[in-house]
C-alpha cells in the first residue's frame, strides 16, 4: 500500500485532518501503532520519505491474514462513552479510547487537575491527552474536558496598552514586541489596544487568556517570523481560538507586507517540502502565500526583526489593516 493511499485513507477516517498542522505526526503514530499490533509491516530504512518531520515510510505491506483470527472482545463501554460502538475509529484511537474507559470506571470523586497531569495518569505519557483535543474524539457528544476532569492552564502572555481599540496585536520575538509598543503609543488613528509578546511558542497556549483581558478584545491580529514555526505556531492558535470560541487569529497583513519588502533572508534549519510549505502558507493571506511558499522551499527564513524600529516610526502603509 503507497503513501498516497495510506494519505486518502487517513482523510477518509477523520477529514478534520485534512488542514491540521499535524496530519503528518498523526499518520506516523497510526501507522506505528498498526505495525505495533502487526497489522502492517514497514519497509526497511531505505525506503522512507524524509523530506519532513516526521519520516513517513513511502509504502507499508499488509501481513497475510490468519485463517482463524482470535475473536474480538469489546469491552464494556462507561455510559458517557455509548457512542464508541459503531464509530468508525482507528486502531490507535479505540486503544487510547480502552484506557480512558479503564479511567472513567475507577475514578471515584477526583477533582479536576491540569491537562498533563491527567493525561500522565491515564496513558502514561503527558502529552497524549493535549494531542487529542485536535481529534474527531472531541467532537460534539463524545469526549470533553470535564467528563476527564480536566482543563487546560492558561499560560498568560506579556501585553502592554497602546491605545483605547478593541484589537489585540500579536508578536512572536521580544524585540519587535519592544518596538511596536514605543511606535503605537505615539501614534493615533488605529485600532490597537494591546500589543502582547507571544513568546514563540508559548501563545499556542497563552492565547487561552484573551478572554480575561480587560477591556475585551474582538479581534487578534499575529506577525512572526516567516519560517515554519514562525507559521505554525499562529496556526496552532488559530484553530485553539476557533475551537473556544475567542476572537479570531488572523495575520497581520500590514506587517507581513512590510517584512516580505524588507526581509534579508537567512538559512532556515532545514528545507521544506512543498507540500508542507503550501500547508503552512495556508494561515497568511492569499497575496502572499506564494511568496512564502517560494521562501520556504528555498531552505531560506526571514525575521520579523527586519521590520525594525526605524521603519515602523517612517512609515504608515503597515498599519492599513490595524486602523
Amino acid at each position: 500500500m503507497s503513501l498516497d493511499d495510506l494519505w486518502r485513507l487517513l482523510d477518509e477516517a477523520d477529514p478534520a485532518l485534512g488542514m491540521s498542522v499535524h496530519r503528518r505526526a498523526v499518520l506516523r503514530e497510526t501507522l506505528d501503532e498498526l505495525a505495533r499490533h502487526e497489522i502492517v509491516v514497514m519497509p526497511s530504512p531505505r525506503s522512507y520519505d524524509r523530506l519532513a518531520i516526521p519520516e513517513l515510510p513511502r509504502f507499508v505491506t499488509l501481513p497475510k491474514p490468519d485463517l482463524a483470527p482470535a475473536p474480538r472482545h469489546d469491552p464494556v463501554w462507561h455510559p458517557h462513552l455509548n457512542w464508541v460502538p459503531g464509530t468508525p475509529l482507528t486502531p490507535t484511537q479505540r486503544a487510547d479510547l480502552e484506557k480512558i474507559n479503564e479511567w472513567l470506571y475507577a475514578r471515584r470523586g477526583v477533582v479536576s487537575v491540569p491537562l498533563r497531569e491527567r493525561s500522565l495518569e491515564i496513558f502514561g505519557d503527558e502529552k497524549r491527552l493535549g494531542r487529542l483535543l485536535t481529534s474527531q474524539l472531541f467532537a460534539d457528544g463524545r469526549l470533553a474536558l470535564e467528563l476527564l476532569a480536566t482543563y487546560r492552564v492558561v499560560v498568560r502572555f506579556t501585553s502592554e496598552q497602546v491605545g483605547p481599540g478593541d484589537l489585540l496585536l500579536i508578536a512572536e520575538n521580544s524585540d519587535t514586541f519592544d518596538s511596536l509598543v514605543r511606535v503605537l503609543v505615539e501614534r493615533a488613528g488605529h485600532r490597537v489596544g494591546r500589543v502582547g509578546w507571544g513568546a514563540g511558542g508559548a501563545f499556542e497556549a497563552s492565547v487561552l487568556s484573551v478572554g480575561r483581558l480587560d477591556p475585551p478584545v474582538v479581534e487578534i491580529a499575529y506577525f512572526g517570523d516567516l519560517d515554519e514555526k514562525g507559521l505554525r505556531i499562529p496556526a496552532n492558535a488559530a484553530a485553539v481560538a476557533v475551537r473556544e470560541r475567542l476572537p479570531p487569529v488572523r495575520p497581520a497583513h500590514g506587517l507581513y507586507d512590510a517584512l516580505l519588502r524588507r526581509m534579508r533572508p537567512g538559512r532556515a534549519p532545514k528545507v521544506v517540502t512543498a507540500a508542507t510549505a503550501a500547508e503552512l502558507a495556508i494561515w497568511l493571506g492569499p497575496s502572499h502565500r506564494t511568496a512564502v511558499e517560494d521562501l520556504l522551499t528555498s531552505g531560506r527564513r526571514a525575521a520579523q526583526e527586519a521590520v525594525n524600529r526605524d521603519y515602523l516610526a517612517a512609515h504608515d502603509d503597515w498599519l492599513y489593516d490595524l486602523s
